[in-house]
């Protein structure tokens, strides 16, 4: 017995001795996979180790953190829950990951209630920091919660011809041609083992054909700048075309990608080999990054001719505020450098402030960033540049901004930009990770509408004092203004808007005024037709039809009560009374009794469709009232309706 126990403990220990070789051998492997930058791949190891060895927060946090780097949220949302709520007091930073992410998601109210939590209860040696972080990020979350879309903006994502299978990104326009940068694949990849070794990234161009249509895209001078095992992206061009700036970027002997950014010149059409700019922009010692350069000109102060060349850029170099900051140099046009600057506090946050794009025609430079009070993720900001200085930044609506990353954003023209995004409308690919697209952005033209009414009569009677209800259809956050005769207000294009004019005496209006067509003129004009109220004489509903000796509404009767229907609905102070008459043949209890039934049935029938009762009285005329009074005309046969108070747009 006592042999048995002891073989049992001896298997139980070399089983536990073998499963934790197998854990540290699982553990070193992907360690290894990490140390190449296969994420995809060391992120499966860590996923199996945790399916079979049970709780260990320093694998969740691995597995946290990789779906996070490789932007597969909701699972990183779920392991850093999981390292809060199971694993308390483990990992407290974990509860600011996890908001963090939700923020990112759009789930604002989850993010806000995690931050003000976490903001109270932690106090490692590092809670300043984080205090500053989570102040941030909590007017983020207020300002998110009390946003709304800007409806002048619309975006669209660019066609399939442009944005491929993969990732996409640096779009920008140059003489009417549309440069990016993205992979050679023609077909979504699906095997986990390839996407750590995905293609690298080349300079694409395009004829652009109308406002939202390219050519078939095609390599930019592949022969020039594409290089070996290197990425090729964030172009731009000097103002004459002849140099054109981008990024390479490759692994340094530590395993890390570094970025520099190459320049190569046009002579004759030819474009020359590209080198790499300056020390004080590139690292020589390949530990830092600088990527996405942008030009700006503009005259020397007190001079008409001389121009000052400025590139912009973002990097990791020391001394910045956080992980990428933006910095400016003067550029001459031999490619030296001097004047290197960080464009500041205001500029610059303590998160990453990248893809800075200079707008000649506004003065204005775009960039994106991750740690300013924005909407989460990477926002896009603009500041004002005056004689080469930035001033106060500027976070960017809705729908240009979301909860997700938007990045890359480059004017075409006062109407038109691209931006890059993995919001809701981009392409998704492994375990729903959504990749970036690039969208274009459309802002409309202000427009501007004027109402007049007029009496609905021979004379055309111009009226005063017409309240006209305004409200845009299909949009429950539009609320209804009110505007008056002559009173120019701003409309919307593609846009479809319910308008009601009021004034006393008078039965309200109702027209539905679209601006989905081609609208030309800054500002419009519409006219309505208001019919005058007569409270002495009823109205006939003419195609009113019931059954032979019946009360029974036929169903072609339907059309003609909706339009009554209709016309209540517009005019909800009005009280009406359904007056229904017949012909002169039978007895006079006879046809009092079929009128009154007759109106009660159209009284009903406007009663089910949400009229109120108090709203509607029945009454039957019987033969007492006809309109061909020597004749039997089936014309005396008629449905009225008569109202009883005179509309007051007060009530």
């Amino acid at each position: 017995m006592m042999r048995k126990f002891t073989t049992t403990l001896l298997f139980c220990f070399l089983s536990i001795l073998g499963l934790s070789q197998y854990k540290s051998t699982k553990l070193k492997m992907a360690e290894s996979l990490l140390e190449e930058g296969k994420k995809f791949a060391a992120l499966k190891i860590y996923e199996d180790i945790a399916k079979n060895q049970g709780d260990n927060t320093e694998v969740y946090l691995k597995i946290a953190e990789l779906n996070e780097q490789l932007f597969n949220y909701n699972e990183a949302a779920k392991w850093y829950y999981e390292l809060f709520e199971i694993q308390k007091g483990v990992f407290p930073k974990s509860e600011f990951k996890f908001a963090e992410i939700q923020m990112i998601l759009g789930n604002y109210e989850l993010a806000l209630k995690h931050f003000i939590n976490f903001n109270k209860t932690y106090t490692g040696y590092d809670k300043v920091l984080y205090k500053k972080l989570c102040k941030n990020h909590i007017q983020s979350c207020e300002l998110s919660l009390k946003s709304i879309q800007n409806s002048e903006i619309s975006i669209k994502r660019i066609p399939k011809n442009i944005n491929s299978s993969y990732t996409d990104l640096s779009p920008f326009i140059f003489k009417n041609k549309l440069y990016f940068s993205s992979i050679a694949v023609d077909s979504t990849m699906t095997y986990t083992n390839y996407l750590d070794s995905a293609p690298t990234f080349q300079v694409y161009v395009s004829e652009q054909i109308n406002e939202e249509n390219f050519d078939t895209a095609h390599l930019f001078i592949p022969e020039v700048i594409n290089k070996a095992y290197s990425h090729t992206s964030n172009g731009c061009f000097s103002n004459d075309g002849n140099k054109f700036l981008f990024t390479r970027c490759k692994k340094n002997s530590k395993g890390n990608t570094i970025c520099k950014i190459h320049c190569s010149i046009k002579t004759d059409s030819i474009w020359s080999d590209p080198i790499p700019l300056g020390s004080e922009i590139n690292d020589k010692n390949n530990d830092f990054s600088s990527t996405h350069p942008t030009l700006m000109s503009y005259l020397k102060r007190g001079h008409k001719k001389d121009t000052i060349t400025k590139i912009i850029f973002a990097s990791t170099m020391p001394g910045g505020n956080g992980g990428y900051d933006l910095w400016m140099a003067t550029l001459d046009e031999n490619l030296n450098t001097s004047k290197l600057e960080n464009l500041g506090r205001k500029i610059n946050s303590m998160g990453n402030d990248l893809t800075p794009f200079y707008s000649p025609d506004e003065k204005t430079l775009y960039f994106s960033s991750n740690g300013h009070v924005g909407f989460g993720g990477l926002d896009v900001f603009k500041t004002n540049i005056k004689n080469g200085r930035a001033k106060n930044k500027t976070l960017l609506d809705k729908p240009i901004n979301t909860s997700w990353d938007d990045w890359y954003y480059v004017k075409k023209d006062k109407e038109t930009a691209f931006i890059v995004s993995n919001r809701e409308e981009a392409k998704t690919y492994y375990q729903n990770i959504r990749l970036d697209d690039i969208f274009i952005v459309k802002t409309v033209t202000k427009k501007y509408l004027t109402l007049f009414a007029y009496e609905n009569n021979e004379e055309k009677r111009f009226l005063e004092g017409v309240i006209f209800s305004v409200k845009m259809t299909n949009d429950k956050k539009h609320h209804e203004s009110q505007f008056e005769t002559n009173e120019p207000f701003q409309i919307i294009p593609n846009k479809t808007y319910e308008i009601i004019a009021q004034k006393n005496g008078y039965f309200n209006k109702s027209i539905l005024f679209s601006t989905h067509h081609n609208i030309e003129p800054d500002t419009l004009k519409t006219e309505l037709k208001l019919q005058k109220i007569d409270t002495s004489n009823g109205i006939i509903i003419d195609n009113i039809y019931f059954e032979y000796n019946s009360h029974t509404l036929k169903p072609e009767s339907k059309r003609a009560l909706n339009k009554l229907y209709k016309l209540l609905i517009i005019n909800p102070s009005l009280r009406i009374e359904i007056g229904a008459h017949t012909d002169v043949k039978g007895s006079d209890s006879y046809n009092i009794e079929l009128s009154l039934k007759r109106a009660e049935s159209v009284v009903n029938y406007l009663v089910n469709k949400g009229i109120g009762k108090d709203v509607l009285t029945a009454k039957g005329y019987g033969k007492s009232s006809p309109i061909f009074k020597k004749t039997e005309s089936s014309r005396n046969r008629r449905i009225e309706f008569k109202v009883l108070n005179e509309n007051n747009i007060g009530d």
